[in-house]
């Protein structure tokens, strides 16, 4: 294909968190500015991830969240509106609801072509109290105004066609792109001195992810009591940071996990913990299409996930039906099923809250991870399956739509 450098594309997203959504459209604006004019707005100034020099980035610079944004939103809309008006892409572009749906208003009031990226299952994400009431409504408003709606998963394709009354003539989708050749160098990155340590003569679980509900860690460092129990020497590393680590901490200190659970915070370079760790374990409870699968594929590692809607049963068993009926734990081509958590918070200690059963089925399979060798070998070709999601194939898909 011929594309014309002079072709001006509008990207809007919340903010640069370091999130999945957010590294995605970094990713993808990256390689799109080979080909077309990329301008990315933000309606938040946070800025996690480094941008691509040809890429015109600006931001509103409100920190705002919750209600508040309700309230803000007819300024952003009128800030982002005067932007487009002026500049006359050629097309608008957005992630994550809030800018999805100020994406759309704009389009149609400018007359310019709008598609949006849904990332999560928003039946789970907005589910509850007036935010999520008002969120579902504006969604079956607004989104079926929009020209494509790119989905990350089939399953959010089904729930988007079903529960919101889109036709799937608008609906495509389109897997997050991994620059696989680039997490293989990062990976050869050197660890510092001070997590050598936590690496040395150990048995290592990784797990990646913002500490918020939808992670749901605290029911993994629960398991992993049961773990370390058997294997004093095991740790279990969680990258990312969010509004529970606090809370997280304290169920570290009540389990006495301070020497085994390390919350490192947000990495820039998750690979070389990647790398170095034995298995990943995903504890999510719900998720759209977990990117983090894809990174620990990539680099070869047994992995150990909930059955969450939606995206880790398509990324880690292509051969199971979206909606096929299993026994857990299921042994997957790419990796092991676990039957998906209940949102319950629980901060307690094993002995004043024992186990759940799912907590009890993911600490057997850690141990079980430790003493089969032949297990870990078995699941530690994810590459084959990472480069199903190689940024080269997924562009190709945006080319076709952008076009």
């Amino acid at each position: 294909m011929n594309f014309e450098r002079e072709k001006k594309i509008f990207f809007l997203i919340n903010s640069l968190i370091s999130g999945g959504a957010e590294k995605v459209l970094v990713n993808l604006c990256k390689n799109l500015s080979a080909y077309f004019n990329i301008y990315l707005y933000t309606l938040e100034n946070i800025k996690f991830y480094e941008l691509n020099k040809k890429i015109n980035y600006f931001s509103f610079n409100r920190k705002i969240s919750g209600m508040k944004y309700f309230f803000n939103l007819p300024y952003l809309l009128f800030k982002y509106y005067k932007e487009v008006k002026l500049h006359n892409p050629d097309l608008l572009v957005s992630f994550l609801e809030k800018s999805n749906f100020i994406n759309i208003l704009v389009g149609r009031l400018l007359k310019i072509p709008v598609i949006v990226s849904v990332r999560i299952n928003p039946e789970k994400q907005y589910r509850q109290g007036l935010y999520g009431y008002i969120y579902k409504k504006l969604i079956k408003l607004l989104y079926p105004k929009a020209n494509k709606i790119i989905v990350v998963s089939k399953k959010i394709a089904n729930i988007l066609s079903e529960k919101y009354n889109i036709t799937q003539d608008k609906i495509k989708v389109i897997y997050n792109p991994h620059d696989i050749k680039t997490y293989q160098y990062l990976a050869k990155a050197p660890l510092d001195s001070k997590y050598q340590q936590i690496y040395k003569s150990s048995f290592v679980f990784i797990n990646i992810g913002r500490l918020t509900k939808q992670k749901g860690q605290w029911f993994l460092i629960r398991a992993f009591k049961k773990v370390v129990e058997k294997y004093p020497n095991v740790k279990l590393i969680i990258l990312g940071d969010g509004e529970l680590k606090g809370k997280l901490n304290k169920l570290i200190k009540k389990l006495k996990l301070e020497n085994n659970v390390f919350l490192l915070g947000a990495q820039s370079n998750p690979f070389k913990f990647l790398k170095y760790s034995h298995c990943f374990v995903l504890s999510s409870l719900w998720e759209g299409l977990p990117n983090v699968l894809i990174e620990a594929l990539s680099m070869n590692l047994p992995i150990i996930s909930t059955d969450c809607e939606t995206g880790p049963r398509e990324i880690l068993c292509p051969e199971l039906d979206i909606n096929e009926e299993i026994i857990y734990p299921y042994y997957g081509r790419y990796g092991i099923l676990i039957k998906p958590f209940s949102e319950k918070f629980i901060w307690n200690d094993i002995n004043e809250e024992p186990l759940t059963k799912e907590e009890n089925l993911l600490a057997n399979l850690m141990i079980k991870i430790i003493e089969n060798k032949n297990l870990r070998k078995k699941y530690s070709n994810g590459i084959k399956r990472a480069k199903n999601f190689d940024v080269e194939n997924i562009l190709q898909q945006w080319m076709e739509i952008i076009v």
